[in-house]
């Protein structure tokens, strides 16, 4: 009988079926490795989540840890012409350039279904890494990032007083093109707003009603692709002038009309149009109503920051017609 070849004193075949094994094992881990390098390689999407305060022609003030609640003592205080936005930064550290669109928000609260919605944006140029674009589809080289200025507190209003929760669930959200799922800003780092929040700052006791005015007209002239529409525009630093001289005619909250006719009185004097005032007044008017429980004295005072266990300021109760 012919016994089996044998090299090395082990059998020829035992040795061809480990080579065979071992061969499996270099091709499996090369088919893992290209399958690596593709994915490293390719388009890749990280999005961040920053609160933003941003007054015009003067600053953007950012909480780059990605938390949204800030502090007027650690970042500075705002001027009263300032507004509350969610900076959005998307970021492709991969290879090969990708399309983003829908920038937005990911909004999610117990006991209803998580959803998506893209606020108002606002275009920001000559502000280095931060300047922002209000484009909804954006290409994105590699290694490179885009930013946008979203006004989340004119959309989550709703959420926050419909929510059964103690608070909403707020994170930024792109749509990358060939990819059916959205990116998300993390998790771990998700905005956790408290019912009845008006504000990030965590001590602000007070909102100025010229502030809260201010914003209405920021929200219409300024937002979009095309701020203030058209150079003929007026700028938004005189009718912010316009609308302080008329509210400074009244000790308190006059009713609507009344402002509205102050609001032409001076726009006669200072020989500008009072239209793009008086288009706005009933926003304000809303907008004053929505923050009554935290408005300050009239017309305008420095953003009141005390300490917690002091008593609120009064109320200004809104007269709507």
């Amino acid at each position: 009988m012919t016994s089996a070849p044998e090299l090395f004193g082990i059998p020829v075949a035992v040795l061809a079926l480990a080579v065979a094994g071992a061969g499996f094992v270099v091709s499996f881990i090369a088919l893992g490795w290209q399958i690596s390098k593709h994915m490293l390689d390719g388009g890749r999407v990280r999005v961040y989540l920053n609160a933003a305060t941003w007054e015009p022609d003067a600053r953007l003030t950012t909480n780059n840890t990605g938390k949204w609640k800030m502090q007027a003592g650690e970042f500075g205080g705002a001027a009263k012409e300032n507004i509350e936005l969610a900076q959005l930064v998307v970021e492709n550290p991969g290879r090969t350039a990708i399309t983003i669109h829908r920038p937005g928000l990911a909004i999610s609260t117990r006991g209803k279904k998580e959803y998506f919605v893209t606020p108002r944006m606002f275009k920001l140029e000559n502000y280095g890494s931060d300047t922002a674009t209000a484009e909804t589809v954006v290409r994105i080289d590699p290694y490179d990032r885009v930013t946008f200025l979203l006004d989340y507190w004119s959309v989550i209003h709703s959420p926050l007083a419909e929510s059964q929760s103690t608070h909403i669930s707020v994170r930024g959200s792109v749509l990358v093109a060939g990819r059916k799922r959205p990116r998300r800003s993390s998790k771990r780092l998700a905005w956790k707003i408290p019912k009845g929040a008006w504000t990030a700052y965590l001590d602000a006791n007070s909102i100025s009603p010229f502030t809260v005015m201010w914003r209405e007209i920021c929200r219409s002239r300024l937002g979009g692709k095309n701020p203030n529409g058209s150079e003929t525009s007026l700028p938004i630093n005189v009718l912010g002038g316009v609308l302080f001289e008329a509210m400074r005619k009244f000790d308190e909250l006059p009713s609507r009309e009344d402002l509205r006719s102050a609001i032409r009185e001076v726009a006669k004097e200072w020989k500008v149009s009072h239209l793009p005032l008086e288009i706005a007044l009933f926003r304000m008017y809303e907008s004053l109503d929505l923050n009554r429980k935290n408005l300050g004295p009239w017309p305008h005072e420095s953003v009141d920051i005390a300490p917690v266990n002091e008593a609120p300021p009064g109320v200004i109760e809104v007269d709507r017609d």
